[in-house]
């Protein structure tokens, strides 16, 4: 028996439904990702290069750049801050089911404290 033609019809629009998710497969999913730093970033190992009771306000300066902000303690000593922001963001997506994004921003900052112009601490948060 012969299929007619709107069932022949069918049959290959129902081929092609299976047929192309197998051929597109690399656009049925997709994730995409960055990350971008704002301000004054000071990385891990720039601040390790800094020594306690050893490193002068030159040597940090010449190492970590300006800071955002100077502040003298009540004790007298004074504390250098550098701060940034990092954004992540990222999206995905999932052939006609998903579509999703999402952005988290961290504000981090570096210290140094100086007691008579010397290194006496510094850390990360």
């Amino acid at each position: 028996m012969r299929p007619t033609r709107r069932a022949a019809t069918a049959m290959i629009l129902a081929g092609a439904f299976v047929a192309l998710p197998l051929t597109l497969t690399g656009c049925l999913a997709g994730h995409h990702s960055s990350t971008k730093i704002h301000g004054a970033y000071v990385q891990p190992s720039d601040l390790s290069r800094i020594k306690k009771h050893t490193s002068t306000t030159d040597d940090v300066l010449q190492t970590l750049g300006e800071p955002t902000e100077r502040t003298t303690n009540d004790d007298g000593t004074e504390t250098w801050t550098w701060n940034w922001t990092r954004k992540k963001s990222g999206s995905g997506h999932l052939f006609l089911i998903f579509s999703g994004s999402s952005e988290t921003q961290i504000d981090e900052s570096a210290h140094v404290l100086f007691e008579y112009g010397v290194v006496k601490d510094k850390w990360r948060d």
